[in-house]
């Protein structure tokens, strides 16, 4: 169990600097590097870099080492089409299954990234971005459609930070809001609703890169 769990902090960890792109695309890394930054042991680090692997997100490179994923605009479009198709039945399946406790997780998260955009802050935005999809995979009752949906979601907020140079982080931060207020409410129609409308727009951030 505890290894179990250093993988998930380790995953984490890396997650988010590669998100950020605090770890460069197409920059390389060996494995002795990743656990110095990591802080964790060997059998950690090493499954979490395999989670990566298997999501994208970097490349194992036999007998040279480990290489950060290079990002192409035209990839983005791609990891929005699934998304434009599945988001809205994940809102409105978690706005069916929700329970109490989701429901407060849920207005924390809308405070916290109602603050985020109100100081502009991208690296607090991330994190609440990352929570709300957390809370769905829980509250969705549906493991199968949160699988599918992680990777997407994590390929898609390192897109953002990428290409989105002119942020509105507020008009962003309202159609999130929205969402998880419907989710709240317990209504399905507005949470599908909602989430449709959030996927076209960064759907649309995705087709004026291929254009």
């Amino acid at each position: 169990m505890p290894n179990t769990s250093q993988a998930h902090a380790a995953y984490l960890f890396l997650e988010e600097k590669i998100v950020s792109l605090e770890l460069r695309p197409g920059s390389a890394l060996t494995e002795k590097q990743i656990i110095e930054q990591v802080g964790l042991g060997r059998t950690p680090v090493r499954e979490a870099i395999q989670r990566l692997s298997w999501e994208g997100l970097l490349e194992i490179v036999p007998r040279s080492g480990i290489r950060i994923s290079d990002i192409r605009p035209e990839d983005y479009l791609r990891v929005m089409e699934p998304r434009l198709a599945l988001e809205p039945i994940f809102a409105r399946k978690a706005a069916r299954f929700a329970d109490a406790s989701h429901r407060a997780h849920l207005a924390e998260c809308a405070s916290l990234m109602e603050t985020a955009a109100k100081t502009s802050n991208v690296s607090l935005f991330l994190k609440a971005d990352k929570t709300f999809d957390a809370i769905l995979e829980t509250a969705c009752a549906n493991p199968f459609l949160s699988k599918v949906l992680s990777p997407l979601q994590t390929h898609s907020r390192r897109f953002w930070v990428r290409y989105s140079s002119n942020r509105d982080l507020s008009a962003s931060a309202t159609l999130h809001v929205r969402v998880m207020k419907d989710i709240t409410r317990q209504d399905e129609e507005a949470a599908d609703t909602n989430m449709t409308a959030l996927m076209e727009a960064l759907s649309s951030i995705a087709r004026s890169l291929v254009r």
